[in-house]
């Protein structure tokens, strides 16, 4: 029989067993409701195999790095297999976890001193408590294995560092990242803490690192449920029919106001990971309970429309149509730049001439306010009415937070930040971690417990997440140690929050080539990617989908998969609000 006979006879095959299966199929009788529940596919495991009699050094420490990583998902039992004498016991996986570059490792054997070495590409690094920490590029470590010849005369591992390397992709499928979920001062609001867990044992991994309580550059500037002496009653958290059981011990239990914001937190954070649909929170059998006060809420989302200004004059983009305040109106101040928008109300302020913020409500009325923006028309005579709130010498574009608060900076070697409202409320931070620096911009997550800072100190440019703390009213107070993100970041320039774990991030360019753009997730990895040529000015309403560009000749730009489409002509800037 020939090739195309065999494959003509094999699909005549395939099609009468869809015939049989398609009569299989049920054509009368009663509807029923399915569950609803879509099975999760299986978790990777790798595969774990022992040291085999034989194995030279080399061999056992190959080995055992792949029966390491088998042991997220296990025990590590089969690893330990490679070790010998107190490091069987000692030696604690969890230390830290070198993620490396994916990719072959060689081994180096030297029998003088019967150690082994792997020189690794590193990529980042997670703590026993799952926060990352992203290389730059080059980063390399050096890992040494002492060997040793057991009673039987096979060579075994006698000493080595805590800790355990990966390969890259192997990392993406053993790992999880999970949002530990914190509450705002006021208790209101959202706020997620990165960390990246084994996917096999996330639930109680997540469970205890909540209930343990923020990393310290965030705990100033967040509440938890948790008294300080929290634990799990059972290092273990079951997951039965998509309800999680947490058992907590009775130190758990606080106030009944502090129960309910623990549950909520609970409930927050597990379910987040595939699988979980409900959470239930016992101390000692009963159910945790609270007061029901707690009322947790996501980040507010910024409006639909971006203020903006455009040939002059205050506007709006809606998505669709671009829009500008009449001649009534007026326009703005000469030398305007850094437009920004509060939540909620619609108050617009930037910055004039560098040296002072103001303010304006003449978007106050939406779209339907204002006209539909003419390329062709000409600028107002007048000048509009705004309002100076602030004054300074050199400041940094203004950035609006939920609670009404406008934040500036001076660009060069600042003291202090400076935060104040439409009504006259005032506040100076003193930040000892910014002196001797040069600020590029500041931008306030939308939970308003973070705040995003882009400096230049000694040359290196940094980007630095810190904890807000603020009074119970929202007045902020101080600000927290910070935590530095964003690995390798080339000069930039402008910033904006993206959603609520990732901060976009504008970068300088030469002349004829695309601005650099950085996606950094705080507590995970950089993107990098590319704006357009000539970028001035990045805003974003929610995800990397949302982000808009302006350049240097006034096109506006939105992003539609990996490019860039031009969907405006006349802003020089826009910005949805924070």
């Amino acid at each position: 029989m020939s090739i195309r006979a065999s494959v003509r006879a094999a699909a005549l095959a395939l099609a009468a067993l869809a015939l049989a299966a398609c009569a299989a199929i049920p054509t009368e009788g009663p509807v029923n409701e399915g569950s609803g529940v879509v099975a999760t596919a299986a978790p990777f495991v790798p595969i774990a195999v022992g040291p085999r009699p034989g194995d030279g050094p080399e061999a056992i420490v190959s080995g055992f790095v792949k029966a390491s990583a088998a042991g997220f998902s296990s025990d590590f039992s089969v690893a330990r297999e490679y070790l010998v004498g107190p490091a069987v016991t000692t030696w604690d996986p969890y230390k830290l976890v070198t993620v490396f570059d994916s990719g072959a490792l060689t081994p180096e054997y030297t029998e003088e001193t019967a150690v082994v070495t792997y020189d690794v590409p590193v990529s980042s690094s997670l703590d026993e408590s799952g926060r990352m920490a992203e290389a730059s590029d080059g980063t390399r470590q050096t890992l040494e294995f002492t060997m040793a010849q057991d009673p039987d005369g096979e060579w075994r591992i006698a000493e080595l560092e805590d800790g355990t390397i990966l390969a890259s992709a192997t990392f993406d499928r053993l790992f999880l990242d999970v949002g530990l979920t914190f509450a705002t001062i006021d208790e209101s609001t959202e706020v997620p803490e990165q960390r990246w867990l084994p996917i096999t044992k996330a639930p109680t991994l997540a469970a205890r690192e909540l209930v343990e309580g923020p990393s310290p550059w965030l705990a100033p500037a967040v509440h938890t449920g948790f008294p300080s002496a929290s634990g799990l009653a059972v290092d273990s958290v079951v997951v039965t029919d998509g309800i999680a059981a947490v058992q907590l011990t009775p130190e758990s239990a606080g106030t009944p106001d502090e129960r309910s914001l623990g549950e909520q937190q609970l409930r927050q954070t597990l379910k987040q990971i595939p699988g979980i649909e409900d959470v239930e929170v016992t101390v000692g059998g009963v159910p945790l309970g609270g007061d029901g006060s707690a009322a947790l809420q996501p980040e507010p989302l910024p409006g639909a429309n971006a203020a903006a200004l455009v040939d002059g004059r205050l506007g709006v983009w809606d998505g669709e149509n671009l829009w500008a305040t009449g001649d009534d109106v007026g326009h703005v101040p000469a030398g305007s730049r850094g437009v920004t928008q509060g939540y909620g109300a619609p108050v617009v302020a930037w910055v004039v001439d560098g040296s002072r913020i103001v303010v304006s409500d003449a978007l106050r009325g939406g779209t339907a306010s204002l006209q539909p923006h003419n390329v062709d028309a000409e600028a107002p005579e007048a000048q509009m009415e705004v309002t100076t709130v602030f004054t300074g010498s050199r400041l940094v574009d203004p950035s609006f937070d939920r609670h009404g608060w406008i934040w500036t900076s001076e660009s060069n070697d600042p003291s202090a930040l400076s935060a104040f409202t439409t009504s006259g409320g005032s506040a100076s931070l003193d930040v000892p971690w910014l002196r001797g620096s040069s600020v590029e911009g500041i931008a306030v997550s939308r939970d308003g417990a973070r705040i995003a800072v882009l400096s230049r100190s000694g040359g290196e440019q940094l980007l630095q997440v810190a904890g807000v703390v603020r009074g119970s009213d929202g007045t902020p107070l101080t600000l927290g140690e910070p935590l530095a993100v964003g690995a390798d970041l080339g000069t930039a320039f402008d910033l904006v929050w993206v959603g609520s774990g990732q901060v976009g991030v504008l970068g300088d360019a030469e002349e004829d080539v695309a601005n650099p753009l950085w996606v950094v997730e705080v507590g995970g990895l950089t993107t990098a990617t590319t704006a357009v040529r000539d970028s001035v000015a990045i805003t974003a309403r929610q995800g990397e989908r949302s982000l808009l560009v302006t350049d240097g000749a006034a096109a506006l730009f939105a992003r539609s998969g990996s490019v860039w489409s031009q969907v405006a002509a006349g802003p020089t800037e826009v910005a949805y609000s924070g």
